[in-house]
């Protein structure tokens, strides 16, 4: 029930007062965290944010829950959205990265990939309407008339203050493909027992005909991604079988993926309704806030069905013509039922948070109430988000401690093959397919 806490009494407004800042206290001002843009020493290129930048979406152009990827010398064309909740006015400028197979800048200048100019305004924005939160909304179609790829492969776009271009305020991946290899995958139960229930083993063929004579051990790279998951790809150096047909990835104990389970969802299309999910809806001082049901450590439960978005939102108000400038923002609260974890930390994961740890969307334990929580702002929609967890001293994520692993998780995966051949100085992303492994899967 949507509460309008402004005919509340003194009293009992003082006495809201006194809890919802209690509340703010546990659950954390996640909003507040401070990181580095950069990825400390290592030069791999990822997609990251300013906190004050929300809701950041990449995908092909009119398919919303696409990946961002095209297709070289076609009018395919990737959009890049996202909204600015800062006080300042700002202006930003992007331009385009491009990157070796692995996320690091190729050795190229910007006119070996790029026709155009290497910087330009982002001048498509819109003003959000009729909201308690205001914000700026931007939008980038590439290419377009000042920027037109010329060469295949990944891509980095990035977007800075027009009057500091070494402000980075976002920056996100994207990819272009020449189709010029055709290959066959499927997605099977590993023969290793041990991996029997909980995983999910892939076998590829690509033929590599049409790129004439080459070296397959050193001029082609196959990187295999699970749900658009970059931290746990596989990069394929070496083929396990080369025929003159092509090549072949198949071994009892390679390209096996943890199976997961299904992404969990969050419905915020509208506040005037709860959900069993949502606990309380509640409306102070001009900003809506949102309790949600708590969420139990998923590990030890049964696999159950349930069809996902494999990690990604959508932004939807169910009341709007125009959801991108008329949706509400909303703090949400977050809690997990798990024991505390120690030399580890729990973070929000999927699309939500970027695909990547992103400390504003970091739990904190509770240590009065044994519970994990955390406070983010979302935008109105439909969203998908696990729990993940990331050991302090390594850094390594894991999916699966806090959501368990099945072989009947329905997951998609993306795979793309990169060839380089001697004397060209990057690599050109020359197949990908996409395959799901609820309907290709082989006994």
């Amino acid at each position: 029930m949507f509460i309008n806490i402004s005919i509340y009494s003194y009293i009992k407004l003082s006495i809201y007062f006194i809890s919802l800042t209690t509340t703010l206290y546990c659950y954390g001002n996640n909003n507040a965290a401070s990181y580095q843009i950069v990825q400390g020493e290592t030069n791999i290129l990822t997609n990251i944010s300013e906190s004050y930048i929300k809701s950041v979406k990449a995908y092909k152009t009119g398919r919303d829950l696409n990946n961002p990827i095209i297709e070289l010398n076609t009018n395919e064309t990737i959009t890049v959205e996202f909204d600015d909740l800062s006080d300042e006015s700002t202006s930003y400028d992007y331009t385009i990265i491009h990157c070796t197979y692995d996320w690091e800048p190729s050795n190229l200048i910007f006119m070996d990939f790029c026709d155009g100019f290497e910087f330009n305004r982002v001048d498509k924005y819109t003003n959000s309407m009729g909201t308690s939160t205001s914000y700026i909304h931007y939008s980038l179609t590439l290419p377009n008339r000042n920027i037109n790829l010329k060469i295949s492969g990944n891509y980095i776009l990035r977007i800075v203050d027009s009057y500091d271009h070494s402000k980075v305020v976002l920056q996100q991946r994207f990819m272009v493909v020449e189709p010029i290899l055709a290959m066959d995958a499927r997605v099977r139960q590993p023969v290793i027992v041990a991996f029997l229930k909980t995983s999910q083993q892939l076998e590829l063929d690509v033929n590599l005909n049409p790129l004439g004579s080459i070296n397959p051990t050193t001029d082609i790279v196959t990187v295999i991604l699970q749900n658009n998951q970059f931290d746990n790809q596989i990069n394929v150096l070496k083929p396990q079988y080369i025929s003159p047909k092509g090549i072949k990835y198949s071994a009892p104990d390679e390209l096996i993926f943890n199976g997961c389970n299904e992404y969990r969802a969050l419905n915020l299309k509208s506040f005037y309704y709860q959900i069993p999910q949502i606990r309380r809806i509640e409306n102070y001082g001009g900003e809506i806030h949102v309790n949600l049901t708590p969420d139990i450590d998923n590990h030890n439960q049964d696999y159950v069905e349930n069809p996902d978005l494999n990690g990604k939102f959508i932004i939807k108000r169910d009341d709007s013509n125009d959801s991108n400038i008329e949706a509400e923002y909303a703090w949400v609260y977050f809690t997990l039922k798990t024991e505390e974890l120690y030399n580890s930390d729990v973070y929000l994961y999927g699309e939500i948070a970027g695909w990547r740890i992103n400390p504003e969307y970091k739990l904190n334990f509770n240590h009065s109430t044994n519970v994990y929580e955390a406070r983010v702002q979302l935008k109105q929609g439909y969203y998908n988000y696990r729990y993940v967890v990331v050991d302090r001293q390594t850094g390594k994520m894991n999916h699966s401690q806090l959501e368990g692993n099945h072989f009947a998780t329905e997951n998609n995966y993306q795979i793309f093959t990169y060839f380089k051949s001697p004397g060209i100085r990057y690599w050109r992303l020359v197949g990908m397919k996409g395959l799901s492994s609820r309907y290709s899967t082989t006994n």
